[in-house]
């Protein structure tokens, strides 16, 4: 029995750090496939969301039972017969990894069912900034398959305008009213863009546009950009719109991403 239970023993602690190690790994070979071009960052994602609710309990109960086996063979043969940390160090990593990923995923459900499903964010939704006819080429070009037609969109969900939608979920994307001039205020969004990341593709100091691309880290997904400086009575203004190429709910990332461009471009010109 011992040589029966010695060799469970060991069958199921290599399990359990196999799949300590495999989870993260797989996880990470699979989000960084996409950010790097070996599949889309749409595929990649559907891959981990569709597979984590086996991979991941499947981990945890690996380690779970690695643990118990370890405690259990203590038990019953005694300290000279234990097995060494490893068995318990594998057990513990796999349980923290599937229950960690399980964790983060339905932290990541009940975001997705409490924010609208929406994917197009502007400072000014009344007269969104217009990307130009080059962004919207390079988008279908590189497959994009969400339009850059604002008037058009609707909360899928709801079926209420775009618009009305984003004002009740992020209250907080507003123009960015400042007290510079229009010139000033065109080269500190600028400015504040490229420290962002964002791959600037086009940009204009006389119209005072720019549009460029946000990356995210995790699986590579491409958000356009275009910013517009106009001057008011007390300033300028600066709106700003992001929009994913794919995929209908953004989970905030766009509302997320000019809010944080807002605040960087008040505290670059001082005005925080």
């Amino acid at each position: 029995m011992m040589n029966l239970l010695r060799i469970l023993r060991h069958l199921v602690i290599g399990l359990a750090a196999t799949a300590a190690i495999g989870v993260p790994l797989w996880f990470l070979i699979t989000a960084f496939g996409g950010k790097f071009g070996f599949w889309t960052p749409l595929e990649a994602f559907r891959h981990v969301a569709g597979n984590a609710s086996t991979v991941l309990p499947a981990a945890a109960i690996l380690g779970a039972v690695a643990l118990v086996l370890a405690i259990l063979y203590r038990l019953v043969f005694g300290r000279a017969n234990a097995p060494g940390a490893g068995g318990y160090i594998a057990g513990v990593a796999a349980i923290a990894v599937g229950a960690g990923g399980i964790l983060y995923a339905q932290s990541v459900r009940e975001m997705a069912a409490e924010i609208p499903p929406i994917h197009d964010i502007s400072t000014d939704t009344a007269n969104p900034p217009a990307f130009s006819a080059a962004m919207v080429e390079r988008r279908e070009v590189d497959g994009a398959t969400n339009s850059v037609d604002y008037a058009s969109k609707v909360d899928p969900r709801s079926e209420r305008p775009l618009p009305e939608v984003q004002a009740e979920a992020y209250p907080d994307v507003q123009p960015i009213e400042v007290a510079v001039e229009p010139a000033l205020a065109y080269r500190a969004a600028l400015g504040v863009a490229r420290e962002m990341g964002w791959r600037v593709t086009t940009a204009s100091d006389e119209a005072m546009m720019f549009e460029g691309t946000a990356e995210t880290f995790w699986f590579g997904f491409k958000d356009d950009v275009v910013v517009r400086v106009t001057e008011t009575e007390g300033g300028s203004r600066i709106d700003a719109r992001s929009v994913s190429r794919v995929g209908v709910s953004d989970l905030g990332a766009n509302a997320a991403r000019l809010e944080a461009f807002s605040e960087r471009v008040r505290a670059s010109l001082g005005e925080n």
